[in-house]
């Protein structure tokens, strides 16, 4: 593309700068923010020392590149960095993209990817948050995009990025293999029907090259990852099921996991025009569908949906992957209502109304993961006047480390505390009632929380926002 069809982007990116300045939002919610941060600290110190980083539970290709750009950008912006540039790079490639796939007009492409893929409120939520996924889906559209040259023209190049680029998917996000599976059989069957001989080894030497990392840093176990939970614990049945019990918590749905898996086609924090785009789709003549090549993107997007509702858990975020091919799926029914509004001159009104009822649906996906992320900060730099103390806690301590807390923590997920001495001086209890009450009601943290009850004189030291309470916990006396 020339420099100034880029100009948009641009502004959009500013734009996005500008929006987490004025709200002084640094990306970091959750359990899983707060280690992808902890691990990139030890990979910069790794590139630094040649400290060995030590292992942690996710790919590390997201640490990695972030441990490289906070050597120009502090932590944990240079994080939130990478996933706000790989969602303006991914409408790049997927704007390229739509124009291959549907030899559409670049102006029609652009405005349908601002207004469903850009303005996405979970899209663009989660491009703003120190997490894995904008990158995973960069390399994932990318790839593609690669993969439709590639089909098109046998180039061994094309190959080449496609292998690299799928490879790097799956080194962000494991899960990334599901997605790519029909185009990398597609690729390989293309490959061996027009075989060239130089392609094959520099290809093998791209995916060893992303993978020295992890063979490097979990030689002793590299395949390991295959074991989670969730891939260890999936099964069809979970399909019709609503209701889990696993060493997460127990967690109840409103709906079955099956309609989980397609909620990226039709709830409206993805798409709210999903179901009208679907119908509008349909109303194209099969011959026609099948002359766009679609066929590879229609298999990833149900092979990935019925992965994700074999696995006892449902979070929307996991469901990110897949809504870029939804987005290209929908795309010719947007095409026909697109001409059929210019035809009654009231096109431009609707997209305004588009735009506005996207930054709203925006707002009310973003508001609780901003507020959260304000807790999580309150909480603990307050923790700070406190630094030193043992404390026992749960799924904040990744929060209390990031901001300075140097006291031990001991975890209530993780450690049973009935096996271990009894403090002889006073305990730190940092915990959640309400929130952890109904989850873990037959759980470590409640059984933790009960043995505190019964051997501590637990006294309140402080109410804390959203029901956290800190407490103090000195050994009962006996007589």
């Amino acid at each position: 593309m020339k420099q100034g069809k880029l100009y948009w982007y641009f502004i959009f990116l500013l734009l996005i700068l500008a929006f987490i300045c004025l709200m002084k939002f640094n990306g970091l919610y959750g359990q899983d923010s707060y280690e992808y941060l902890r691990y990139t600290k030890c990979i910069k110190e790794f590139i630094k020392t040649g400290i060995n980083p030590g292992d942690y539970f996710w790919p590390i290709l997201y640490p990695i590149i972030g441990a490289c750009f906070s050597l120009l950008f502090p932590l944990p912006f240079a994080l939130q960095l990478i996933s706000i540039l790989s969602l303006v790079v991914s409408v790049i490639y997927l704007e390229k993209l739509l124009i291959l796939l549907f030899k559409t007009e670049q102006g029609t492409a652009r405005i349908y990817l601002f207004l469903f893929f850009l303005l996405s409120p979970y899209m663009l939520r989660g491009s703003l948050v120190v997490m894995a996924d904008s990158l995973t889906i960069l390399c994932l559209i990318s790839g593609t995009y690669y993969f439709e040259k590639y089909r098109r023209t046998h180039a061994g190049k094309y190959f080449l990025l496609v292998v690299s680029l799928f490879t790097a998917a799956i080194c962000t996000r494991y899960a990334a293999f599901v997605v790519i599976f029909p185009f990398a059989i597609t690729a390989t069957f293309i490959f061996f029907r027009n075989f060239k001989l130089k392609t094959l080894p520099l290809s093998i030497g791209a995916i060893l090259l992303l993978c020295i990392p992890h063979l490097f840093i979990r030689s002793h176990s590299p395949l390991s990852f295959i074991h989670h939970e969730w891939y260890d614990s999936w099964s069809p049945l979970n399909l019709f099921r609503r209701q889990f019990n696993t060493s997460n918590g127990y967690s109840s749905y409103f709906f079955y996991n099956i309609c989980y898996a397609f909620f990226n086609v039709v709830h409206p924090a993805f798409c709210f025009a999903g179901i009208i785009l679907l119908v509008a789709s349909l109303r194209i003549r099969y011959s026609k569908l099948k002359s766009f090549k679609l066929t590879p993107y229609i298999i990833s997007i149900l092979l990935y949906a019925f992965f994700m509702a074999g696995i006892p858990f449902q979070d929307m975020r996991y469901l990110l992957l897949t809504f870029p091919f939804i987005l290209l799926i929908l795309f010719p029914g947007y095409e026909y209502i697109s001409s059929f509004l210019k035809k009654k001159n009231i096109r431009q009104c609707i997209m305004v109304g588009v735009v506005l009822i996207q930054l709203a649906l925006f707002c009310r996906a973003f508001i609780p993961f901003y507020r959260y992320n304000k807790t999580e900060k309150y909480i603990a730099t307050s923790m700070l006047h406190y630094s030193g103390r043992t404390l026992c806690t749960f799924s904040i301590d990744g929060a209390l480390k990031s901001y300075g807390y140097t006291g031990k923590i001991i975890n209530l997920w993780s450690t049973k505390l009935d096996t271990m001495p009894k403090a002889d001086s006073s305990l730190l209890v940092l915990f959640n009632t309400g929130q952890f009450s109904a989850v873990w009601e037959n759980g470590n943290p409640i059984k933790n929380w009960d043995f505190l009850h019964k051997q501590y004189d637990m006294i309140k030291l402080e109410d804390m926002p959203d029901g956290w309470v800190l407490y103090c916990c000195s050994r009962k006396t006996e007589f």
